[in-house]
C-alpha cells in the first residue's frame, strides 16, 4: 500500500500530472470562446499519442466536428483527418441506432402508463452539446419507479430486446440488448442504500420532455453528475472517462444553475461529500471559465479538514487509477469516505449487505410472471 510522502508516490504524482496535462488538452473543445488555432496547437503539443488519447476516449467525433466547423480540417495529416472522420460517423450511426430506440421506448413505456426518465450520457447530450450526436455513449440509461421495473422490463423484452440480469447490480438495474443498442434500466440511481432517502420519487416528478422523450430535470442531471460517478466510477479512476467530465463541464457553462436546489437535493441523499470530492475532479480539469464557477461550490460542500486532506491524497495521487484492480480497496477506503456522516455509511453498509441477500427476489421481481 502506498504511503505519503513515499518516493513511489512522488514518481505517481508525476506520471498523474502528465496525464492531467493530456486530459486537459483532450477537453480544449469544452472551453468556452475557445480560439480555433487552438485546436491545431494541442494536437502539435499533445505528440502522436494524442490523437489514440481522443479515440480511446470517445471524444474523435467532437474534434472532428470542431476542426470541421473551424475550416482546420485540410490542415491535419491525411492519417489524422481519417481517423476522426472514421469516429464521427461511427458516432453519427450509433446516435441515429439510440435515437430511433429512444422514440421507440417512450412510445413502449407512455402505452404501458411507465413514468419514466432517461438520464445520464443519452440525456446530457441533447442539452448541452452543439450536436448531440458527437457524444458518444455505450448504452441508454433509463429510470422507472420500483414498482414497474417488472413491467417495464416485460415491455421491453416484448419488443424484441434480451435480458442481462447482472446479479452483482440486480438490485438497482438490469441490462436490455437489441443490437446494436443497450438498455441500462434502473429503479434506483444507485445501490439502494447508498442514499439517506429514497430518491426515484422525487426525480421521476421533476422530469421534462426534451427532444421527443422524458428526461431529468437540470437540477437533477446535475445531481447526478455529482454523485453516481463517485461510487460507479470511482472519480478520476480509467473507468470515469473524459465524456462525463466534458458532460459537467459544457453543462455548467450552458444550463442556467439552480445551485440551492442542488445543494438540497445533497443533503437529502447525504452525498454532499461525495459530490466536493467529484468537483474536485472536475476543477482540476476544468478551463478559468468553468474554474471559477467550481470554486464557489467546492467551499460551500467542503467537509472537515482531516476528511477533505484524506480526499484530496486520493486524487492527487490517483489512487483509484493505482487500484483499479484491487476494488476493494477503494470501495472500504474512498467509498464509504464520500457518505455525510457515520449512519450514512452505516446505512450504506446495511443495503450492500440487503441488496446480497435478496438477489433472487430481487430477480423474481423484475422477470416474474406471478
Amino acid at each position: 500500500m502506498l504511503l505519503p510522502g513515499s518516493k513511489e508516490n512522488d514518481t505517481w504524482s508525476l506520471g498523474a500530472s502528465t496525464r492531467l496535462d493530456s486530459y486537459r488538452l483532450a477537453l480544449t473543445p469544452a472551453k468556452e470562446g475557445v480560439n480555433p488555432a487552438a485546436f491545431r496547437a494541442a494536437l502539435t503539443e499533445g505528440g502522436p499519442s494524442f490523437v489514440d488519447l481522443l479515440l480511446t476516449q470517445n471524444l474523435g467525433a467532437w474534434w472532428h466536428h470542431c476542426f470541421q466547423a473551424n475550416g482546420l480540417l485540410e490542415s491535419l495529416p491525411r492519417g489524422v483527418a481519417d481517423a476522426l472522420h472514421q469516429a464521427h460517423m461511427a458516432a453519427a450511426a450509433r446516435y441515429l441506432a439510440q435515437r430511433t430506440a429512444l422514440i421507440h421506448i417512450d412510445q413502449l413505456f407512455e402505452a404501458a402508463g411507465i413514468s419514466y426518465a432517461v438520464m445520464k450520457g443519452a440525456h446530457v447530450r441533447e442539452c448541452a452539446y452543439p450536436d448531440p450526436s458527437l457524444r458518444l455513449t455505450g448504452d441508454i440509461d433509463v429510470l422507472v419507479a420500483a414498482p414497474d421495473r417488472r413491467c417495464a422490463a416485460h415491455a421491453l423484452l416484448d419488443a424484441g430486446y434480451l435480458v442481462n440480469a447482472d446479479l452483482a447490480t440486480i438490485s438497482h438495474e438490469a441490462c436490455f440488448t437489441s443490437s446494436p443498442v443497450e438498455i441500462d434500466l434502473h429503479w434506483d440511481i444507485m445501490r439502494p442504500g447508498r442514499t439517506r432517502a429514497e430518491m426515484t420519487a422525487g426525480l421521476l416528478a421533476r422530469r421534462r420532455r426534451v427532444n421527443g422523450f422524458w428526461g431529468l430535470s437540470d437540477a437533477d442531471a446535475l445531481f447526478l453528475m455529482l454523485t453516481h460517478p463517485a461510487f460507479a466510477k470511482y472519480v478520476c479512476s480509467p473507468n470515469m472517462g473524459l465524456p462525463r467530465v466534458a458532460d459537467f463541464l459544457l453543462w455548467v457553462q450552458s444550463r442556467t444553475i439552480d445551485w440551492p436546489a442542488v445543494m438540497r437535493l445533497l443533503e437529502v441523499a447525504g452525498l454532499r461529500t461525495a459530490a466536493w470530492t467529484m468537483l474536485n475532479w472536475f476543477r482540476m480539469l476544468a478551463a478559468p471559465a468553468a474554474g471559477a464557477i467550481i470554486d464557489g461550490w467546492l467551499n460551500s460542500l467542503r467537509p472537515g479538514g482531516s476528511r477533505a486532506h484524506y480526499l484530496r491524497f486520493w486524487l492527487d495521487h490517483d489512487l483509484p487509477s493505482r487500484w483499479l484492480n484491487r476494488p476493494l480497496l477503494i470501495q472500504l477506503g474512498l467509498t464509504l469516505f464520500m457518505h455525510d456522516r457515520p449512519s450514512d455509511t452505516l446505512h450504506a453498509l446495511r443495503g450492500w449487505l440487503r441488496s446480497r441477500r435478496n438477489r433472487g427476489r430481487d430477480l423474481r421481481l423484475l422477470l416474474g410472471n406471478d
